[in-house]
């Protein structure tokens, strides 16, 4: 299903939300919002620059930004960048590495990029962050045949990672979402994940990583293993040991009813909660009416979370798995979820989306990781962020990741990008997440 761009209330509009921090640049802009300039960042600007650029020439965007990136530093060695879906990345490439020289480029697509000082999802955004030696490469992991099964080929991507990584690396995983469009029929991240599981077997790593696309339609999304852009393919990077990763997972969602046992369930297709058709235990929770539902407001009202914490501790957002619910079936009296990893028997919770419980959210979590790593000094930082919260879709009245930039206040260099699905350690291992903002520290060991 594609992302609609509809305010959080459904009788909203989105030209009816204020939206104070965006500044309209053409008719194609969906947001564009630039922080303060005023940025002091750690030691670990002798390691990685940032730079950001919103020009439409795809050449120009990665000379430009990769030119931000690199000004008044050593000369790179390698580099991680998203970039919009209206962008070529075969030009985007060439004009990095006129300005770098042939240099690997990581990463993929993603709906919008976010730095320091900026934050755009309209498709001509292209951000990067560049290292130098002083941060060796990573050991690259590149597969394609994504179509072909992800649970295969996950066992291939996750046999490849334990014969060239060690115990306690971070491994950064970057997958194609989109299998086909239209209409979007995705890969499931789920599989992949549980395939690279097992193909690890005893290798643990810390994995932490997001599904590339390249627009809110969902109709278009590519990876870069370091020379080239890829569809139906998977990038794994293992971080060289040095470097340890504070993982932070913010949503927001808060739950609203008690334990429903899914009694019913085929893929992502839920039919049966607690014996009873899902859709009809929706429309009753939420008080929506079925055409509503089928209009897609109950998408930006509520999700289906799975809870993973110890039974009777308190509740914590982290310890939730949410699953945005993208399509009702008045016929099958069923709802269809994101992805395909909840089983029959399992407890569920309804979950409330609130726009400004997320916003609390990402300026709590940013506050209390920064705390925590006191002393540590943060190299920098990865926010895969899930496109659902931009304000064009969640209809919140300012950007999420704005909040996350005046947090940050500049003590951390940052990239970040708007993914379909983001994985993350939660409770002994990484899954992939929906709804969520992982946020990612960097230090030294």
């Amino acid at each position: 299903m594609a992302f609609s761009r509809r305010g959080s209330n459904p009788s909203e509009t989105r030209s009816s939300v204020r939206r104070p921090e965006r500044v309209e640049r053409s008719a194609h802009a969906l947001c564009y919002y630039e922080a303060e300039r005023t940025v002091h960042h750690s030691r670990g600007l002798s390691m990685v620059g940032i730079g950001m650029s919103r020009l439409v020439d795809s050449f120009r965007a990665g000379q430009d930004a990769a030119r931000q990136a690199s000004a008044g530093r050593p000369q790179p060695t390698w580099a991680l960048g998203f970039a919009g879906g209206r962008h070529g990345p075969s030009e985007l490439l060439e004009g990095v590495r006129a300005e770098l020289g042939d240099i690997p480029v990581y990463g993929g697509t993603g709906v919008g990029t976010i730095t320091n000082q900026e934050l755009s999802y309209d498709g001509y955004e292209f951000a990067v962050a560049v290292f130098d030696d002083s941060l060796p490469p990573p050991e690259c992991v590149c597969l394609d045949g994504l179509d072909r099964g992800e649970r295969a080929f996950g066992v291939r991507l996750g046999r490849e990672i334990g014969a060239r990584g060690a115990a306690g690396n971070t491994v950064l995983l970057f997958y194609d979402s989109i299998a086909s469009s239209p209409p979007p029929v995705l890969h499931v991240g789920s599989r992949l994940v549980d395939g690279v599981y097992e193909g690890l077997e005893d290798t643990s790593v810390v994995l932490i990583g997001g599904g590339t696309v390249g627009d809110l339609q969902l109709s278009s999304s590519y990876i870069l293993n370091g020379r080239k852009s890829l569809k139906h393919a998977a990038v794994a990077l293992i971080l060289p040991e040095r470097l340890q990763s504070h993982v932070t997972i913010m949503h927001g969602c808060v739950p609203v009813s008690a334990f429903l046992e899914i009694t019913r369930i085929d893929g992502p297709v839920v039919y049966g909660l607690d014996g009873r058709p899902a859709l009809d235990v929706l429309l009753e929770m939420t008080g929506l009416s079925q055409d509503a539902a089928l209009r897609g407001d109950i998408a930006f009202i509520v999700t289906l979370g799975e809870w993973h914490g110890e039974p009777g501790s308190e509740c914590d957002e982290s310890a939730y798995v949410n699953r945005l619910i993208i399509r009702c079936d008045p016929e099958e009296r069923s709802i269809t979820l994101f992805e395909a990893d909840f089983r029959e028997g399992d407890l569920v919770q309804i979950m409330s989306r609130d726009n400004q419980a997320m916003l609390d959210s990402v300026a709590r979590q940013t506050r209390d990781q920064l705390a925590r790593l006191a002393g540590l000094d943060p190299l920098f930082a990865l926010y895969i962020d899930c496109a659902g919260r931009t304000s064009a879709w969640s209809g919140a009245e300012v950007e999420e990741a704005a909040v996350l930039q005046r947090e940050l206040a500049g003590q951390v260099p940052l990239l970040g990008f708007y993914s379909g699905v983001e994985i993350a350690p939660l409770f002994g291992r990484s899954r992939p997440l929906d709804w969520t903002g992982v946020l990612t520290m960097f230090t030294r060991r």
